[in-house]
């Protein structure tokens, strides 16, 4: 593994992730590595440990339990995604989805999952450098497209199926 500081910063964020520590006090965590290290002049891995084993002394507990609005998102999700996957599936097989047109589950799904993945971005907890304010994983350029893309290729795969059957 590399002892080098930004790639021990990116693993310790998401070994912190994986363990639910808020992004608030990630940022505190990677803070205090990073002013450690260029204090000390010592190698992150050498004062710390691995990143995930540095990581196993914090646990998520200031999470708080799941809301109502969690459990919506939830079952938003679980049907945005059936919709998704059952209106496709349904097109590329030409028949119905029980009583509902296939197209028009398939337009469910998108109509579900596209503010679904929008609320998901605004609520995602921070990460943020408690010196600077600034994102310390901010999401690449790319992201955004990608998702759009993902949503939006059942979509055209279902309207050419529709057109190549017609």
């Amino acid at each position: 593994m590399s002892s080098d500081l930004t790639t021990y910063r990116s693993e310790l964020i998401l070994a912190l992730r994986l363990r639910d520590v808020s992004g608030d006090r990630i940022g505190e965590i990677v803070a205090e590595v990073e002013s450690h290290v260029a204090d000390s002049g010592e190698d992150p891995t050498e004062a710390f440990g691995t990143p995930e084993e540095y990581a196993a002394g914090f646990t998520g507990r200031d999470r708080v339990p799941w809301s109502r609005a969690d459990v919506l998102v939830g079952v938003a999700a679980l049907l945005g995604g059936w919709g998704l996957a059952g209106g496709l599936l349904g097109l590329l097989s030409g028949e119905t989805v029980g009583p509902v047109p296939a197209w028009a589950l398939l337009a469910v799904g998108v109509a579900i999952a596209v503010p679904l993945v929008l609320h998901l971005r605004r609520s995602a907890s921070i990460a943020r450098d408690p010196r600077t304010g600034r994102d310390l994983a901010p999401l690449p350029r790319w992201a955004p497209w990608a998702m759009t893309a993902s949503l939006a290729l059942p979509v055209v795969l279902g309207a050419a199926v529709i057109l190549a059957s017609s």
